[in-house]
This record gives C-alpha cells, sequence and structure tokens, in this order.
C-alpha cells in the first residue's frame, strides 16, 4: 500500500464512521477541479493539483472521489445547472426554449470549454464515459424525454420519431454550430435552428 493510502486509510479511521462531509470543503474541492479542467484541460488534471489549489490533503478528495475521472464527473455535476423544463402548456415550444436557453447560457459561459473538453475525453476513457453518462447526462436526457411526452400526449410531435431522435434533431444542431464554429451560439441563431427541428418533429411533416 501507499503511502498516500495509508495515509487515507488512517485518515478514515480517525475520522470515524457516520461523521458528515464537510461541505465547505465539498465545495472547495470541485470549484478547484474546475478550474484546473478550464487551464489545463482533463488529460492534466491530478488529484494531487486538486488538493494543493483546494487547500486540503490528497486523502480528503480520494475519501470523496476515488479517482479523477469520478472528481470531473461530479465536478461539471456541481458547476453546471441542470437542466430544468418550463412548462407553459406548449410542450414543443418548451422543449425548443430549453434548448436555446441550455446552449446558448453553457456555450457562452466559461463552463463551456469546461465541458466539450471533458465530454471528448469520452470516446478514449470509457472509466470517463461510463460514469459522465451515468451520471450527468442521463438526469438531463430525462427531463427531455419527459417534455418529448409531453409533446406527444398534446399532438405536437409525431408519434413514429424515438424520443431521443427527437432530442438530437432539436438539440443536435445547436451543439453542432457550437463545436464547429467554437463560437458562442447566439440566440438569433439558436432559434433558427429549432424552429427548423420544431418543422422536422410536427405532425403532418415528412
Amino acid at each position: 500500500m501507499s503511502d498516500e493510502h495509508k495515509s487515507e486509510a488512517g485518515s478514515r479511521q480517525g475520522r470515524g464512521r457516520g461523521r458528515p462531509r464537510n461541505a465547505e470543503v465539498d465545495r472547495a474541492v470541485l470549484a478547484a477541479a474546475v478550474d484546473l479542467l478550464a487551464e489545463h484541460g482533463f488529460g492534466q488534471l491530478t488529484v494531487e493539483a486538486v488538493a494543493s489549489r483546494a487547500g486540503v490533503g490528497r486523502p480528503t478528495v480520494y475519501r470523496r472521489w476515488p479517482t479523477k475521472e469520478d472528481l470531473a464527473v461530479h465536478a461539471l455535476i456541481h458547476s453546471v445547472p441542470p437542466l430544468t423544463a418550463p412548462d407553459t402548456g406548449d410542450a414543443v415550444g418548451d422543449l425548443c426554449e430549453l434548448a436555446v436557453g441550455f446552449v446558448t447560457e453553457l456555450s457562452n459561459s466559461p463552463l463551456g470549454s469546461v465541458v466539450l473538453g471533458v465530454h471528448a475525453e469520452c470516446g478514449r476513457r470509457p472509466e470517463l464515459g461510463n460514469p459522465l453518462r451515468e451520471h450527468y447526462l442521463q438526469p438531463r436526457d430525462a427531463v427531455i424525454t419527459d417534455l418529448v411526452e409531453r409533446g406527444r400526449r398534446e399532438g405536437a410531435i409525431r408519434p413514429d420519431i424515438p424520443a431521443d431522435t427527437v432530442r438530437d434533431l432539436v438539440f443536435g444542431p445547436l451543439i453542432y454550430r457550437w463545436l464547429i464554429t467554437g463560437e458562442p451560439v447566439d440566440r438569433a441563431t439558436a432559434e433558427l435552428l429549432v424552429s427548423t427541428a420544431r418543422r422536422a418533429v410536427a405532425p403532418g411533416e415528412r
């Protein structure tokens, strides 16, 4: 066992079972992780650097997030606001507004580059991709799916298009625009893109 993990084990014994975690420490560690992801990217992220930036010991970080992949995923969960669906009585309009608001706000935020950078690593790092999908993406996808199903019940979305395809048609062009240009997506452009997608998913359109 390494000195680092011996120290971690000793710290666990010292604090005893059932002792509540310090929320301020959690916030400091996650904020440090986001800062370092923004500055250096996931490839150069280390638990040691995060611990140093947060002013805590490495065992403190390891007790909370055993790997840097866990740490990066929870840093996104902590920092990126969850999707919250509006409910105006127009599910498709709510879906389009959700897409426009989310992508324009994130792409214009310093967090945008962090989110893109972490996602870019998923293809070659299943140890990152799997927890990112489970803990970060799936809860957001559930909100979108609920909106799509509400749109079906309202008769505003074609029943022959799977929910994930509707999601891709509405959100996909905005995210692709952001990726391909490398520039934040402005609201006018986002609204134009989703209006085209809205026509594609509406009943009677083929």
